[in-house]
């Protein structure tokens, strides 16, 4: 009877700690290293089914699904985000230290597949807060680890993505989107109050 009892007792409890981990939802927001900042890349919007490839100046920092985002962590100061589909789309950033930059890469219908349109999130935009916080919630991270870089070889789409970097820059293409320094997520949990 004593077995019995204790077995119902640590079902029970078990069962309370899982549904008290689904009513959080959320996974951990992570914070930079002290002095580094930090970059989520999301996926949003049209062609579910189409996977983008993000970079971070000339690396490869993997593929974005509709189920995961990444996370990639750099020095401070300007780099280049970008990623790919059916086209390029080009994003400038000068990031400032000890902050949280999300990006997303979002879905739009293109000629064949679709075609990605990156964009910065707004933290101050409710539905920029909501999308970021159902990515946390409902997708899973892969964090880029420069000393494990992918075995994926993207070396000629590098160089015909910054080649295409180039040509725009030569334009001063209005494609090549700047990102705000001033617009960084300090935090994930409260995104579920507003």
């Amino acid at each position: 009877m004593k077995k019995t009892i204790v077995f119902l007792f640590l079902i029970l409890s078990v069962n309370l700690f899982a549904q008290n981990e689904l009513k959080s939802g959320i996974q951990a927001f992570q914070k930079p290293s002290e002095g580094k900042s930090l970059v989520y890349i999301v996926k949003s919007g049209a062609g579910a089914l189409v996977n983008f490839r993000a970079f971070l100046n000339d690396k490869f920092l993997g593929v974005l699904s509709s189920d995961n985002y990444i996370i990639v962590e750099c020095d401070p100061g300007n780099h280049l985000f970008w990623a790919t589909s059916e086209n390029r789309d080009f994003i400038e950033a000068n990031l400032l230290p000890n902050k949280v930059y999300v990006l997303n890469a979002e879905g739009q219908m293109g000629a064949f597949v679709a075609g990605v349109s990156f964009e910065q999130l707004n933290p101050n935009e409710k539905s920029n807060k909501n999308l970021f916080s159902r990515k946390i919630k409902n997708s899973s991270a892969v964090v880029y680890n420069p000393n494990n870089p992918s075995t994926d070889d993207k070396a000629d789409n590098i160089s015909k993505g910054l080649a295409k970097y180039e040509d725009l820059k030569k334009e001063k293409s209005s494609k090549i989107i700047q990102l705000n320094s001033d617009l960084y997520f300090e935090d994930a949990e409260k995104f579920q109050k507003n």
